[in-house]
């Protein structure tokens, strides 16, 4: 079994590589570092590799350019081979016409440990804020009611 400071390392690694490999638009290996039944919600659910492969190839054509930025990473184990994990995220986007646009947010992750590597079996994208974007269908980072004064 790995140790806690295996399993930190290991997890951060698939969420670098995530950002890594989706600049590079290096879909293949991308696509690899999900589960086969993975679901994946990004402005709607995609269920499984395939679902996943075909939604990113869509969105890597829009663009010319991407730069993914995480940080403020959190790993907790969940069990043996699985674990949950928060990243903060910015990503700054150059699309095909000229325009620039960019997210802040953050990933939540459900990971598992499968063929010898942090593979992501579920992963949620939310929004903060986000510039240059119309209408972008992401689900908002949940905020707390301040109690009056």
């Amino acid at each position: 079994m790995q140790t806690d400071a295996e399993v930190q390392a290991g997890v951060t690694a698939t969420m670098l590589d995530y950002c890594e490999l989706l600049d590079e638009k290096r879909l293949d290996e991308f696509v690899e570092l999900f589960t086969d039944d993975v679901e994946f919600e990004e402005g709607g659910v995609a269920k499984g590799k395939p679902h996943v492969r075909n939604k990113v190839r869509k969105l890597l054509a829009m663009f010319q350019r991407l730069s993914h930025h995480l940080s403020n990473v959190r790993v907790t184990r969940t069990g043996p081979e699985t674990a949950k994990a928060s990243a903060y995220i910015y990503a700054w986007h150059h699309l095909n016409d000229g325009r620039v646009m960019e997210i802040w947010g953050r990933y939540l992750d459900e990971q598992r440990f499968e063929g010898g590597r942090w593979k992501i079996a579920k992963r949620t994208v939310q929004m903060q804020g986000a510039r240059g974007f119309d209408d972008l269908a992401l689900m908002r980072v949940p905020l707390q009611e301040l109690p009056p004064r």
